[in-house]
């Protein structure tokens, strides 16, 4: 890795926000981790993820929904209970076990919909967005209780003994849609006719908030400066909002985005084909007019912030996905090491968990994340030598992991160079995520004494013969799907060796496969100025699948920008040399120079078996393993192998 050293002196300062002092300006944003008990309480859990968070030097976590609710619907479970007096004895453990670690601890306050809901309603395609509460039809004697309701949650966390409040009006959250005039079409005091009266509501609440609080905690606002939809207010009419809520407030976050529509969820955890710091400029052009500090979220690297905040452009910067893939990124940056932190790939895996699974976070690149109670009571183990068959990301983790518990690994790969498949992932220009964790992978392992890297080293398992390891894991990866007609076809490619510029794509194409692999190498292609046709035998609504849910609506949307043509429900057929395509039992003509074939991987059953017939302590890990497609998967199975060697 050769990046050039930055000097981080102004996201590293000091910072002052209302009664607190931050050691640095990295914060983590709130998030829901999914870790709260399933009737709200704090849990072992959730106190071992926050240590894990903590510990790497961020000034302030912040936690993530603290619902203030008195009555909530049955289907909400695992989010912290703010309503409930019992859960101030717990948040006190987990209050005093940040400041441990010098370290600030904020509560986000929010409401929950009281009647109810589910993921569906986020396919909505009626005149009006589905919301969590509809301004619209609240009496003003639920306006009143739900004030009522922050105001007492918020007295409830001084008692907690944290440092800030942060109330979420951004994302559809109930004070923000007050300010929307599609969502909100209320005809009093509490309209959005006027920006002061849609500010009303949030106004009066945060009065009641401060007046239970005083000057004891400081109170953050999160705020959309675009809902990113019809009704949306202007940026002119947000930073007025702003300045009547001001006297109110110690710090304001920037985002963007509504969780009502779907096709907007990416803008609020931007995937790896969006740009990093989203909302850098909107930021920026709201902070002109306050004196407040601010600070974005949106994907923003510490190298982008270091930049910014010289530039007076924010004052801080929020992160959760980033510190997540490595909680160490200010202790890195602080001790001129920034090139030993992990990237987040954004592949939005954590947030797929938590908002569709309703499962617990979990992080593609950083195994233990989530998992810190599995994996805290591990004890110590005896050295062993172990070889380790593959270096793609799989057989990478394990060489690592395995020498960071005492062992002597030889890493063998067959071919000139470390990455296996993210090579060809990483490939595309909007993945230069990808191609930097590929990076910080074989650097990871480079100043490893116990790690030895053998290339151009095809090891077979009759090659172990003789060989006194106490173990082998075995990364070997799969094979590419393709079908006995296209051997010897120029016409036919395989989507791998255009990835890597093996094979010349031709000016007219058609993909068949629309898995994740198949989309992101349209987009790729498109992007190029190639005419693309995708094709697949599941209907496009599908398409790019084996992703997070995040990642599949921004790919398909991009894709539709760039005019690709995609096709559900069809068949390639092979008649004679003819090569046919089929679609409800009728052939369709489609104009094509090339085909690029993206029909998934499979693993080599009989190489397989024959390192299971070894005779010795053998592991399978990542794709050769029983699942097959994911970073993810690759990464997690390998490091757990590892672990428990």
């Amino acid at each position: 890795m050769n990046e050039q050293k930055m000097n981080y002196e102004h996201v590293l300062s000091p910072i002052k926000i209302g009664p607190m002092t931050l050691k640095n300006r990295v914060s983590f944003t709130p998030v829901w981790p999914s870790f709260a008990t399933a009737d709200g309480h704090v849990n072992r859990e959730l106190i071992e993820w926050v240590r894990d968070i903590v510990k790497g030097g961020a000034a302030c976590i912040n936690i993530g929904c603290g619902c203030v609710n008195r009555n909530l619907p049955p289907f909400v479970t695992h989010l912290l209970r703010m309503s409930e007096e019992s859960v101030v004895n717990e948040m006190t453990i987990l209050s005093d076990l940040v400041h441990m670690y010098q370290c600030k601890i904020g509560i986000e306050l929010f409401a929950i919909n009281m009647y109810g809901g589910n993921f569906a309603d986020r396919d909505h395609n009626g005149d009006k967005p589905a919301v969590e509460l509809d301004p619209t039809y609240m009496t003003k004697e639920q306006i009143k209780e739900y004030i009522e309701d922050f105001a007492l949650a918020a007295e409830r966390a001084v008692r907690c003994g944290v440092d800030s409040l942060v109330i979420h009006g951004a994302h559809g959250q109930l004070p923000g849609c007050f300010l929307n005039k599609r969502i909100n079409e209320r005809t009093d005091e509490y309209g959005a006719d006027t920006i002061e009266n849609a500010s009303r509501f949030t106004v009066e609440l945060l009065a009641a908030v401060r007046e239970k609080i005083k000057d004891r905690l400081a109170i953050e606002y999160r705020i959309n400066a675009n809902d990113m939809i019809e009704g949306s207010p202007s940026l002119d009419e947000v930073i007025a909002f702003v300045k009547r809520i001001e006297p109110y407030i110690d710090l304001l976050h920037v985002s963007r985005g509504m969780h009502s529509e779907q096709k907007l969820a990416p803008y609020m955890n931007q995937p790896i084909y969006y740009d990093h710091g989203i909302n850098i400029e909107d930021a920026a052009k709201i902070r002109k007019e306050i004196s407040v500090p601010v600070t974005v979220v949106g994907s923003v690297t510490l190298e982008q912030a270091e930049q910014y905040i010289a530039e007076g452009k924010a004052d801080m910067v929020s992160m959760a996905r980033g510190l997540m893939a490595d909680p160490m990124v200010v202790k890195n940056a602080k001790s001129g090491c920034p090139e030993n932190t992990r990237p987040c790939v954004r592949c939005n895996y954590c947030i797929n968990r938590t908002h569709y699974d309703l499962a617990p976070v979990r992080c593609s690149v950083n195994a233990e994340l989530g998992m810190e109670t599995l994996y805290m009571n591990l004890g110590n183990t005896l050295p062993k030598r172990i070889a380790v068959i593959g270096g793609g990301p799989a057989g990478i983790e394990a060489a690592r992991t395995a020498a960071q518990r005492g062992h002597t690994v030889d890493l063998y790969e067959k071919e000139d160079h470390l990455g296996g498949v993210l090579t060809m992932a990483g490939a595309p220009k909007f993945k230069q995520d990808i191609k930097k964790y590929v990076e910080w992978t074989i650097h990871s392992i480079s100043g490893q004494e116990r790690v030895s890297v053998h290339l151009n080293s095809e090891v077979r398992a009759e090659d172990l013969k003789g060989k006194d390891y106490d173990a082998v894991i075995v990364a070997v990866g799969a094979e590419p799907v393709i079908p006995k007609f296209a051997k010897g076809r120029e016409d036919v490619v395989w989507v791998g060796d255009v990835e890597l510029g093996k094979v010349s794509a031709k000016k007219q194409v058609v993909i068949v496969g629309a898995g994740l692999t198949g989309c992101e190498a349209a987009l790729s292609l498109a992007k190029a100025g190639k005419e693309v046709t995708l094709v697949d035998m599941i209907d496009v609504c599908d398409f790019g699948r084996g992703g997070a849910k995040f990642n599949q609506i921004a790919l398909r949307g991009l894709l539709e920008a760039e005019q690709v043509k995609m096709i559900g429900g069809v068949k390639m057929n092979i008649e004679g040399d003819r090569i046919v395509f089929v679609k409800n039992e009728k052939t369709i003509e489609l104009s094509y120079e090339q085909i690029i074939l993206s029909l998934g991987v499979k693993a080599n059953e009989e190489k397989v078996q024959a390192f299971a017939d070894a005779g010795r302590e053998v592991v399978f890990v990542g794709d050769c393993n029983t699942k097959i497609g994911t970073l993810y998967h690759a990464v997690h199975t390998a490091h757990e192998a590892a672990s428990v060697l």
